[in-house]
């Protein structure tokens, strides 16, 4: 690669987008950067940035956004099933979000057939009901849908061990070797930088940022809600690391 020779002014202009993408907390798109960079006086206004950015180690461009190099991709996650036991039970609905950051990306989830009867305290605590996922795809169906989405992104969930157990166990039962990606637990996270709230519960730690709880139980709203519970403990680490 041919490495851009820069004059001091191209330096600062590049630390300038560096810090704005870095308190943001989010991709931005050529157009945001070009009018965030005009706004910040005539020495800046008119210099070129794609090219900068192309050859500045810091940064990435995905789906023709720009965003840091250091941010990590992660994919929030959860199930409804149609009982407590992996073994035992199986899963009638599952939801991905993706971030790119604190940043969603995109996000995609389906009901899932379970091949059994799903008992009515399920039923009366979801929502979900036979007829609902009578055409739903089995799960052996969804798996390929399923490893594409995730890649090599860190896996988040709310009481990770209950969804990574359900997720290996279909994946077994198709036949198939569990994944292997990392994963983060928020009740873990919660237990560490929240130890004043009552309890760890998902709603629980929802409602203290003030994230909507709305179609709790609804593997969607769930894994929506793990995403943004991540997003602001991770704003939280961050902000003791400067200040400390």
């Amino acid at each position: 690669m041919t490495l851009l020779k820069t004059d001091p002014g191209q330096q600062v202009l590049a630390n300038v987008l560096y810090h704005y993408l870095e308190v943001t907390r989010r991709p931005a798109v050529p157009a945001e950067l070009r009018g965030m960079v005009d706004r910040c006086g005539q020495n800046f206004r008119g210099r070129p940035i794609l090219e900068l950015l192309q050859h500045d180690g810091r940064f990435v461009c995905i789906d023709e956004c720009w965003g840091l190099k250091n941010w990590h991709l992660y994919t929030a996650l959860d199930v409804e099933t149609t009982g407590l036991s992996p073994r035992d039970n199986r899963v009638t609905e599952i939801a991905l979000v993706q971030m790119w950051g604190t940043h969603t990306r995109r996000q995609w989830s389906s009901l899932v057939n379970p091949g059994r009867h799903i008992p009515a305290n399920i039923t009366r605590l979801t929502g979900i009901d036979d007829e609902m996922v009578a055409d739903a795809p089995a799960f052996s169906d969804l798996m390929g849908i399923i490893r594409d989405f995730v890649g090599d992104s860190v896996l988040l969930a709310h009481n990770a061990p209950f969804d990574r157990g359900f997720i290996d166990a279909e994946i077994r039962r198709a036949g198939g070797k569990p994944l292997t990606n990392r994963w983060l637990d928020t009740v873990t996270l919660a237990k560490k930088w929240l130890p004043q709230l009552p309890n760890r519960k998902l709603t629980t730690v929802a409602y203290h940022f003030g994230i909507s709880s709305a179609g709790h139980h609804r593997a969607m709203a769930d894994a929506l809600m793990v995403a943004g519970i991540f997003a602001e403990m991770k704003a939280m680490e961050e902000s003791l690391q400067v200040s400390g």
